[in-house]
């Protein structure tokens, strides 16, 4: 007999809007969404009256959080270095989707820096045993996939906080020595246009694999990021902010923004926490692009949820949090940022707060503010369906029609994978706050 949890008198975000309904889940799934599931059928009931039941979060760019950094391991603050033992590195690991989860992600795809290869092959093992290890099991289900970002990047002054001294040719023998250390886990590659013909052939080739090509840190004319699309590229990279090539001149097609901004196929990353992107630019690029191609990401580093911090040093990169702990820069280069301190629920809020409110534009005058249930709708979207969509995890293909949901996520439906957040929104001086209070991936509350 399997156990069945039934969430009661929730407001159920779907993908119509906001209902007063009940959630079954059993055995990782959600049965049905349907008012008064009685209760006596259930091992477990939840009461959720008051409270939103939204899809589980996908942050699908991620280099850490808690003290924890997917390429270098478990920071020591006393040392100012990182403890890379594999002990070390497990237990960071596990600690680090605790705090995910805690944060209202069900998936996060962590992404890795530009770094020596061998590294990269030593940490991606570990985190194929992490995933395999049944100390791993409670926490497991969050990690969703890798994210290869600084491996095949070229032009030093697009680095941002990468070290190019570890850039690389785009190489399909190199992928698949990483992908092999990884089992099988790397999701998401990003393959830099301005390499040319080399980019070009890495990227059919891994979109012949089914693995997501993105592009950014990148000084590519916008017809090398065009062609850069044809050959299968799909996500922008922390999209607009630096370092991402823009020109306004009549030459090769502009640079890359200007391309990403004209293709339909692009889904764009918005880190949001107001620092690395404007509001105003925020809600000028959800207007061109329409909200479902943004996805919203938080590039956190290990600082994230870190007390105390001040300054660190990362693969020779000097960085150092800012004095309201909200951001953080490259300590020599002014203005430069170094990945955030964003969190998920500080994202989503952050969202609501751009949507429900006025906001004066760059390149549109002015954006009206929504209906809280319909901006509540666009946050979803831009954290849960469309990050998983990206990554082939929203629904199956065409022509898939009536396969198995199960391993679907980022809406609430029967079927899908029971990847769920139950939640307060408070507003407060106008802005508004999620506050978590359980999350379920895969049907356990963690």
């Amino acid at each position: 007999m399997h156990n069945k949890t039934v969430i009661k008198d929730g407001s159920v975000l779907l993908a119509d809007g906001l209902k007063a309904t009940d959630v079954a889940m059993s055995e990782g799934t959600i049965l049905r969404v349907a008012r008064d599931i009685p209760a006596d059928e259930s091992d477990t009931v939840i009461d959720a009256k008051g409270k939103y039941v939204l899809p589980g979060m996908i942050d699908i760019h991620t280099n850490g959080i808690a003290g924890f950094d997917l390429t270098l391991g478990v920071y020591d603050p006393a040392e100012d270095s990182f403890i890379s033992s594999e002990e070390a590195y497990l237990q960071g690991l596990d600690i680090a989707l605790r705090k995910y989860a805690a944060t209202g992600v069900t998936r996060a795809f962590l992404t890795s820096l530009a770094s020596p290869v061998a590294e990269l092959r030593r940490v991606f093992r570990n985190v194929s045993k992490y995933r395999n290890d049944s100390r791993g099991q409670a926490w497991g289900g969050v990690l969703a996939g890798l994210y290869v970002e600084g491996t095949f990047m070229k032009d030093a002054a697009y680095r941002g906080a990468h070290n190019a001294d570890y850039f690389n040719e785009p190489s399909a023998r190199l992928f698949d020595e990483l992908q092999e250390a990884a089992d099988g886990m790397i999701a998401i590659v990003n393959v830099v246009p301005e390499w040319g013909k080399a980019s070009y052939d890495l990227i059919k080739y891994l979109t012949e694999k089914g693995v997501v090509c993105a592009a950014g840190h990148t000084g590519a004319t916008g017809d090398q990021y065009s062609q850069a699309v044809r050959s299968g590229t799909r996500l922008a990279i922390h999209f607009p902010n630096g370092p991402t090539g823009s020109s306004v001149k009549s030459f090769d097609g502009g640079g890359a923004v200007e391309a990403v901004l004209r293709a339909d196929e692009a889904f764009v990353e918005i880190i949001a926490d107001g620092y690395h992107v404007d509001k105003s630019y925020v809600m000028d690029i959800i207007r061109r692009k329409g909200s479902d191609k943004v996805v919203v990401v938080t590039d956190s580093m290990f600082p994230t949820l870190l007390e105390g911090l001040s300054g660190f040093s990362m693969l020779g990169v000097e960085g150092r949090v800012s004095p309201n702990g909200e951001y953080l820069q490259i300590a020599d280069r002014g203005n430069a940022l170094f990945g955030s301190t964003l969190t998920m629920d500080m994202a989503f809020s952050n969202i609501l707060d751009w949507l429900t409110a006025p906001i004066e534009g760059v390149w549109y005058k002015r954006h009206e503010p929504l209906g809280f249930e319909e901006a509540l709708l666009r946050a979803s979207e831009m954290c849960s369906r469309n990050p998983a969509t990206v990554v082939g995890m929203f629904e199956p293909k065409s022509g898939d029609a009536g396969k198995d949901l199960s391993s679907y996520t980022g809406s609430i439906e029967p079927g899908k994978s029971a990847d769920i957040v139950i939640a307060d929104i408070e507003e407060i001086g106008g802005r508004h706050h999620l506050k978590i209070e359980r999350v379920f991936v895969k049907g356990k509350m963690v």
